[in-house]
């Protein structure tokens, strides 16, 4: 772990030279943008790309308690900068919005891709009816997402590729170490396992095999990708 640690150090330092694109994706009614998510032990919660940036605009609010999903209608606010953070008004639909809005995104000013040293922007918490819920961030991800069972992060850099699971509700997972990334797909084998994660246009797909038979395959509830671009 402490040499993964050096190398994302690394990362960080040349990331001048290597910009990043984060591309955040939901599956609500099929694949679609997600403006914001956020990955908690207890549950997952979206919201939509807006169909303009010229915000405020409609967007839906999506929660994942385990397999069950709820939705609701709000308006997504213009970005309220300062201090370091960054809030976006949650508000319901059809209601007035609210210069102390009860419900927000709150983003960091400082870890985001208008950083290059950045990969991923952080999504510190999201505050909303059913309560407020800081959102889970690793530095220097290639890719974060979260299925009803699992959240899942993968870390590649210098052509090491590693992966790291936790259990939802916090226990822990599988870490791997040396793996590989071809195309669409990213596979790593421990003690005749097989663990791929297979991305799509857009899409994502956390499969677990032994011996070329699927033990069990997990469709992504949100995620979000960092590439170049």
């Amino acid at each position: 772990m402490k040499s993964l640690w050096c190398l994302l150090l690394a990362a960080s330092s040349l990331a001048a030279a290597q910009p990043y694109e984060m591309k955040s994706y939901l599956n609500f009614g099929g694949w679609q943008p997600a403006a914001f998510w956020c990955d908690t032990p207890t549950r997952v919660l979206a919201v939509t790309q807006p169909a303009s940036s010229d915000l405020p605009q409609p967007v839906k609010l999506v929660e994942w308690t385990g397999p069950n999903m709820t939705w609701n209608a709000y308006q997504l606010g213009r970005a309220d900068p300062g201090a370091g953070q960054v809030y976006h008004a949650l508000t319901p639909a059809g209601q007035p919005t609210s210069p102390n809005p009860a419900y927000f995104i709150h983003s960091s000013n400082i870890e985001n891709t208008q950083d290059p040293a950045y990969r991923m922007t952080h999504i510190n918490e999201f505050k909303v009816p059913s309560g407020r819920f800081g959102c889970r961030y690793k530095p220097q991800a290639a890719f974060l997402g979260a299925t009803a069972h699992h959240s899942i992060t993968v870390w590649e850099y210098g052509g090491k590729v590693t992966y790291s699971s936790t259990n939802k509700g916090g226990s822990g997972g599988v870490y791997l170490t040396g793996g590989s990334h071809t195309g669409q797909e990213y596979r790593w084998t421990n003690q005749g396992y097989t663990y791929l994660l297979t991305l799509g246009e857009p899409g994502a797909t956390l499969s677990v095999l032994r011996g070329g038979k699927v033990l069990s395959r997990e469709p992504f509830l949100a995620y979000s990708i960092s590439v170049k671009p």
